[in-house]
């Protein structure tokens, strides 16, 4: 499965969902303007917003050279095949019901300087091991809200983490199993 099936396996589920509990595509204020469809505020001052196919490609041989390591294939494509809004989801790992939102990547984005304010290091959690990238700075496991979502560049693993504790739960194998696994978090039990 490539990254763009990952994304649109997410983005159906996303919309099914959000159309069957809320009876619209999913929304946010009206005041954020990229990627709203025109004309479509409504009266509580939400507009639809749709993921964006990206068109331009991205050099990442400077950052790459900058950092003294290769970005994982995985993580490059995740920057760079849709622009999209925060993307809320809802799984269960292991009986752990897990919310989280991950990141929007929008329109302009500079993506040397997002690698740069995501890349995590010994300052900011006990994962020290290899390079994490922060995926998501909310993620709440069984009502804890303190966990961020990572992605480790060496193995492209993305994993949960509670940075106080020094709690890990795995997610996923890779970028593309969270995306085609995770559901909209409007899923009515």
């Amino acid at each position: 499965m490539s990254m763009k099936e990952a994304f649109d396996t997410f983005f159906e589920e996303m919309d099914r969902n959000s159309l069957k509990v809320l009876g619209t595509l999913p929304t946010v204020p009206c005041r954020e303007g990229a990627l709203i469809l025109p004309d479509t505020c409504d009266e509580y001052g939400y507009s639809v917003w749709r993921p964006q196919l990206q068109t331009e490609p991205f050099s990442f041989d400077d950052i790459e050279k900058d950092f003294g390591f290769a970005i994982h294939p995985q993580l490059k494509e995740y920057l760079t095949t849709y622009w999209f809004r925060r993307l809320e989801a809802r799984m269960v790992v292991d009986g752990e019901e897990i919310f989280f939102a991950l990141n929007s990547i929008l329109p302009g984005t500079n993506f040397t300087e997002w690698l740069r304010r995501m890349k995590s290091d010994e300052e900011t959690h006990y994962l020290n091991d290899c390079v994490y990238f922060i995926l998501a700075i909310y993620c709440n496991i069984d009502g804890v809200d303190s966990f961020l979502v990572e992605f480790n560049n060496d193995t492209g693993e993305v994993t949960a983490v509670e940075v106080g504790d020094g709690v890990s739960i795995k997610l996923a194998d890779s970028l593309e199993e969270l995306l085609k696994t995770m559901k909209g978090q409007w899923i009515e039990e």
